[in-house]
């Protein structure tokens, strides 16, 4: 068991702003704002789109599953090529390829030629284009600014992707009040123009030499480094089972607003909005939760403040109040996932960075895909509302099944051992 001495101490202060002092960082920081928004709405016109094509909940939840499910299959691979690459092509390819199934989207759900089951292909082929490109981007932040300015990067990333789930959603709901579901496919897909081409004019100076391995070779290596040091284990097996226990509202939310509430897709737009804009409040306050508590103690009082916010909006029948409830849960979110985030980035080394950071990824997708995959087998056989009172519990109790998980951001060889000094001779 790793020694209390190595536990998560509160790090020192950054301000939340710090690393936009550093320009190539700010660059990537605004293009990649716009990407987040054209990903959000695209989430929510697909899981709308179903309602639908399909209002059945083993169905719409398959939407959220097959997207995470693609991160989980594609994302340690992703992670090697990241690591063996150029990160710079990786990044631009997966956006090229993004951009692609798109407007692909569009241009078929406008034709009439879209299916439940032809949606559910699609999110999955988005989903991976997506998957490439994330640890990519991820491991590409402490290129682009000094160490000490890597918690500001990594929380404004943060935020910066939680602005998009307020933006992305409400704009998504304007636009499918607006328009056919297949103008706002293809709005998205130029959403990714103006990452695609700030990458393509980058240099990455920083990244080190690319190992001379084979693809193989360099995968063992990083499942070894990731599943041999406990503290990677702990955060590994925490982040599944609090997502896990989390996963429901992304997963049936369009089932609530077309079942319990008015059924409008205005609606849907406002309650992600208030997720998003939940999770940029809980950005800015995560620097006050730091300087009082471990990052460990931080995502286990969001995952149980995330439990209660689903019970409301399992519960409620109205819009405004669910909308309070998405604003908790979005800030319970970020906080949650930025601090597990900053841990892995504090545990990584950098010539398995890409590798580490994808793994994390397939288990949070992997969780967030069997999860959404569950519970709308639940909600079948017990209702949606008693499913999100069932989700409640299990994420009330998750940091008492995790209490042995704590998490500590220095491996255990990296902690300087006690030096026993031999008594002098009497």
């Amino acid at each position: 068991m790793t020694s209390e001495a190595a536990a998560v101490a509160p790090p020192p202060a950054t301000g939340t702003w710090t690393a936009l002092v550093n320009s190539t960082f700010r660059n990537f920081w605004f293009f990649s704002f716009l990407a987040f928004t054209g990903a959000s709405m695209q989430t929510v016109g697909a899981g709308w789109l179903m309602t639908q094509l399909d209002p059945s909940p083993a169905k719409v939840s398959l939407v959220q599953a097959a997207f995470s499910l693609s991160a989980f299959v594609i994302g340690l691979p992703a992670g090697v090529l990241a690591d063996v690459l150029d990160r710079r092509w990786v990044m631009v390819g997966a956006l090229a390829c993004l951009m692609a199934v798109t407007g692909a989207l569009g241009v078929m759900s406008l034709q009439g030629m879209i299916t439940p089951n032809l949606l559910i292909v699609m999110t999955f082929l988005f989903g991976l284009a997506a998957a490439t490109v994330t640890p990519a981007m991820q491991a590409t932040t402490p290129d682009l600014v000094p160490r000490e300015h890597l918690p500001s990067a990594l929380t404004l990333n943060g935020m910066n992707n939680s602005i998009a789930r307020s933006v992305g959603p409400a704009l998504a709901g304007v636009l499918l009040g607006l328009l056919a579901a297949g103008y706002m496919f293809l709005i998205n897909a130029a959403t990714f123009i103006g990452l695609f081409i700030v990458i393509l004019l980058w240099r990455n100076t920083t990244q080190p030499a690319a190992p001379q391995t084979g693809f193989m070779r360099a995968l063992r290596e990083g499942l070894a480094f990731s599943f041999t040091r406990k503290p990677l284990q702990h955060l590994l097996l925490k982040m599944v089972l609090n997502f896990f226990a989390v996963s429901i509202v992304l997963a049936l939310v369009p089932l609530i607003v077309e079942q319990r509430l008015d059924g409008q897709p205005q609606t849907l737009g406002l309650l992600l909005a208030c997720f998003g804009i939940g999770s940029v409040s809980g950005s800015l306050l995560l620097s006050k939760l730091y300087a009082r508590f471990s990052r460990s103690r931080v995502v286990d009082l969001a995952t149980v403040t995330h439990a209660l916010a689903t019970l409301c909006v399992g519960l409620s029948m109205q819009r405004y109040f669910s909308a309070a409830a998405m604003l908790v849960a979005g800030m319970s979110w970020t906080a949650m996932l930025t601090s597990i985030n900053i841990v892995a980035q504090m545990l990584l080394p950098a010539r398995v960075r890409a590798r580490g950071l994808s793994i994390n990824m397939m288990a949070l997708m992997g969780s967030m895909a069997f999860g959404a995959a569950i519970w709308g087998q639940v909600a079948e056989r017990i209702g949606l509302r008693d499913a999100f009172v069932a989700a409640c519990i299990v994420g009330v109790l998750m940091p008492l099944l995790t209490a042995r998980l704590r998490l500590v951001e220095q491996m255990d060889d990296e902690v300087p051992p006690k030096v026993n000094r031999p008594q002098a001779d009497a």
